[in-house]
């Protein structure tokens, strides 16, 4: 609704400053409004922002707390005729006979994870704050950095306690890249590898939600029976990728459903105990053997074998700029009784009270060459945003009838992407905006009567 100033018109601003916090309360000293609050309109004309603690990855907990992580390769374990291992139900078999915990246990430390003193753990939390693709890219080569100094100075060697499939002798003084991130022009990941490292390590991306961030959509190709792609591992020898050499089940059952007896309801729980999923603590993995074909190991896991230095690339299926953003918009609430304005979220009607929404300015700019090649990469930096300035429309709103307003609160959100892991489809919800002590924003309100 555009309103046009008359000589006869009120028109009222209210400028709020905050600093460190998503909210301001007001109590103003002279009541705001002359008349009735029916007879405005109201709308935000300015609205600038810095925020530096709103991450584009959803932070998650328990087994799915880290985003990524780099995990050993361990020696395959014994299958047996009749083991099934692509069933839900034939792989607990299985983990009730071999017990390799995934996470670290009284009895001893996480069956994939390398612990190495002098070495933090090869791994991204989804806790960080990442606030761009560029950032999550520097990240993921910090991380590849670490694996290529513990692979040069000699600790990926099984004879000092690696206890790898295969391990890799380095020689003195070895400066190899023998992993790398790179991203493309259209936002696919490029994981570089050298056939040492394939041999040594996987790639682990323990949440649902992030597989689909990393790998895609699901494709045919895509070989684990249950249907993860939680361990991506490529065979040192052939080359070829597979999400089936490192097996965990994330089926769970229902422990408390009706007409189930109590032996049931124990096996169920102890079932579920060992799945991965959610807080899951107790659970178990098998690792498959790699099959070389004929191929000796000595060609990859020793430095001067003839496959050593060779890599393998791996290019993801999805979009990093679209798929790891969950960042949708701002939004701006306010205690004012504003009318609602029906809102359609994902084919549901919903009411809608917010006084302004603004959407993410991520601003992600690609510059290459005619090949694609020399990619720079910039996006917006968490330096004051101008969301709402002069030359933008401004909304205005109705309000309900309220006889005067001397109070205030305004309050920011966040509009993000969530993920259903069940049905594998992804919603949006809104959050508080998390702020740092650093962040500031500035709103300024306009009223306007309506006559």
């Amino acid at each position: 609704m555009t309103a046009v100033n008359k000589k006869s018109t009120e028109s009222k601003y209210v400028s709020l400053f905050a600093d460190s916090r998503p909210d301001v309360d007001v109590t103003f000293r002279d009541v705001i409004l002359s008349r009735p609050t029916d007879h405005y309109l109201v709308g935000v004309d300015d609205f600038n922002m810095t925020s530096t603690n709103l991450s584009m990855i959803e932070p998650l907990s328990g087994d799915y707390e880290d985003l990524i992580r780099i995990v050993r390769n361990r020696p395959g374990d014994a299958i047996n005729v009749g083991d099934d291992l692509t069933t839900s139900d034939g792989l607990d078999a299985k983990f009730q006979a071999v017990v390799h915990y995934l996470y670290a246990q009284p009895g001893g430390p996480p069956y994939l994870e390398v612990i190495n003193v002098g070495f933090s753990r090869f791994a991204i939390k989804t806790s960080e704050v990442i606030l761009s693709t560029q950032q999550l890219m520097y990240r993921l080569n910090q991380v590849a950095g670490d694996v290529n100094d513990f692979m040069n100075q000699g600790h990926a060697r099984n004879a000092n306690a690696f206890d790898g499939e295969f391990g890799y002798v380095n020689e003195d003084g070895e400066n190899t890249e023998h992993l790398r991130f790179d991203l493309r022009s259209d936002g696919h990941m490029k994981i570089i590898g050298t056939r040492a490292f394939w041999g040594c390590f996987s790639i682990e991306i323990p949440s649902v939600q992030y597989q689909f961030g990393f790998h895609g959509a699901r494709a045919t190709s895509d070989d684990n029976p249950l249907g993860l792609r939680r361990f991506l591992s490529v065979n040192p020898a052939t080359g070829a990728k597979t999400f089936g050499k490192i097996l965990v089940n994330p089926t769970r059952k229902g422990a408390t459903e009706q007409g189930i007896d109590d032996a049931t309801a124990v096996a169920r729980r102890a079932h579920n105990s060992r799945c991965v999923g959610g807080q899951a603590s107790t659970a178990q993995v098998i690792v498959l053997e790699s099959v070389l074909g004929g191929v000796a190991a000595n060609t990859f896991n020793i430095h001067s074998g003839a496959n050593a230095k060779r890599t393998v690339t791996l290019v993801t299926r999805a979009s990093l700029f679209s798929t790891m953003e969950r960042r949708v918009a701002l939004e701006l609430g306010c205690s004012l009784p504003v009318k609602n304005s029906p809102m359609i979220d994902h084919q549901k009607e919903s009411p809608d009270f917010v006084l302004g929404r603004w959407m993410w300015r991520t601003d992600s700019r690609i510059d290459s060459n005619d090949r694609g090649g020399s990619n720079r990469f910039a996006s917006a930096v968490p330096a004051s945003i101008q969301y709402q300035g002069p030359r933008d429309r401004v909304t205005y709103h109705e309000l309900q009838a309220q006889a005067k307003i001397q109070t205030l609160r305004v309050k920011l959100f966040a509009r993000v992407r969530s993920f259903n892991e069940t049905d594998e489809k992804w919603g949006m919800r809104v959050v508080i905006l998390p702020t740092e002590s650093t962040d500031w924003w500035h709103v300024r309100l306009h009223f306007i009567s309506k006559d």
